[in-house]
């Protein structure tokens, strides 16, 4: 059984029989265990105070009244602490006091509950991954040292994937940034020019723009927050919040962070200025709010059944960003969706998002959010994939595996390297 404590102070001021009138009266400021505020019968409770005796033996825990009082035993104590091991009772709850010397404290209740079920495996986790598509059957490429590409087509979950995967090792040598392009009218000196049926906004051209190594679309140009260096690039509005937008990542320098939010404005009062401002020079953060959040500290999330049900249940492409728990290695995802021919070698089913889910934990993300997805969902590699660097099948080109349109994207989050060749 488990025990969980509230503290109701009550007097108490009798004296046990004998007790020497030169010793300090105990008394108990607080319990401290082990289980977040719980307790488990046959577990360490630890009583903080005052004026404990620092020999275990001249110290006892009692609960009950008079002759019928029950001594616990102290394991361990010293003037400011002791440590006993919590009962096994029937009782919802229990009074309980200190006696030392003969002298007795406070009490304070210890409230009894239910032990809690132990833990799935849906929450636990590892910084080892569960997942190793080039087990099953992928193959993984060196890009430039500490940032691998695995590609894997084949059957994961009972159906046929198509799934791409960068690992980086964030280094002096790798950095992650964000580009944004989608309302701009012009762009800058070097922009990569646009063949027939290409788009300044697609993610190849921000890719090469940016002199990237990888890069996969990110947030939502449409809905979601962007700001990068501090200067925002896509504003908070009212009309924003009809897609998910319950996470961000925060880039400040070489620190790469998933960060919980409410909705687009929280994203926009991210900062990383000691004054709290809002506007560079002094906010030099960049914020890129989405989501649903997918993996918080090692725990798949659980999803809200309001009208984003449809779009966080339904099978489409996605993409996802996850950080290992040091936060010194980025996850980028790619899933291929709606290619429903009859051959396998050209059919690729997409993910619901609590699959999604599953997969980024599985590669081992400490945390994890989703990204723009559907036709938005693409992946580019430097020097592989098809004629535009795009190592994924992109959704748009329905029919044509091989085809090489892209959907105009407003974000790119990307990969730099000073080992690129």
């Amino acid at each position: 059984m488990l025990l969980a404590f509230s503290l109701a102070m009550q007097s108490c001021n009798g004296q046990g029989e004998g007790s020497d009138e030169n010793v300090p009266e105990p008394y108990i400021q607080s319990i401290t265990t082990d289980y977040d505020g719980k307790a488990v019968a046959g577990m360490p409770v630890t009583l903080n105070g005052l004026n404990f005796s620092p020999v275990a033996a001249e110290n006892k825990v009692l609960y009950g009244i008079g002759l019928d009082a029950v001594a616990i035993p102290v394991n361990e104590s010293t003037e400011e602490m002791l440590v006993f091991t919590a009962p096994n009772i029937s009782q919802t709850q229990i009074s309980i006091r200190v006696s030392t010397k003969g002298k007795e404290s406070n009490s304070v209740t210890l409230v009894f509950t239910q032990a809690p079920e132990p833990p799935g495996p849906e929450d636990t986790w590892s910084d080892v991954p569960t997942l190793d598509f080039a087990k099953l059957g992928g193959t993984t490429k060196t890009i430039v040292e500490g940032v691998e590409w695995t590609t894997f087509h084949g059957v994961w979950e009972g159906q046929m994937r198509n799934i791409n995967i960068v690992r980086t090792t964030l280094n002096e040598h790798n950095k992650l940034g964000m580009y944004f392009s989608y309302y701009d009218s012009t762009y800058p000196e070097g922009f990569p020019e646009c063949q027939e049926g290409e788009d300044p906004r697609d993610l190849d051209k921000k890719c090469i723009y940016m002199d990237a190594i990888v890069g996969t679309n990110g947030p939502m140009a449409c809905c979601h927050f962007a700001r990068i260096n501090g200067e925002v690039r896509r504003s908070a509005l009212e009309s924003d919040n009809y897609f998910v937008s319950n996470c961000a990542f925060t880039i400040d320098g070489d620190k790469v962070e998933i960060v919980k939010v409410t909705d687009n404005f929280k994203a926009k009062r991210l900062t990383n200025a000691p004054d709290g401002s809002l506007d560079p020079p002094a906010n030099t953060l960049t914020v890129g709010c989405a989501g649903p959040l997918l993996v918080w500290e090692g725990k798949i999330m659980e999803y809200p059944e309001d009208g984003t049900a449809d779009f966080l249940n339904n099978t489409h492409p996605r993409t996802a960003f996850g950080l290992s728990k040091d936060g010194k290695t980025v996850i980028q995802v790619a899933v291929d969706g709606r290619w429903t021919k009859s051959s396998s070698t050209e059919r690729a089913v997409g993910m619901q998002t609590p699959l999604l889910s599953k997969l980024m934990k599985g590669l081992g993300c400490y945390k994890a959010m989703n990204f723009d997805g559907g036709g938005g969902t693409a992946m580019w590699v430097y020097g592989e994939g098809n004629a535009r660097n795009i190592v994924n099948r992109v959704c748009e080109n329905r029919w044509d595996w091989n085809g090489t349109k892209l959907r105009p994207t407003g974000n790119a989050v990307y990969i730099k390297s000073d080992l690129k060749k």
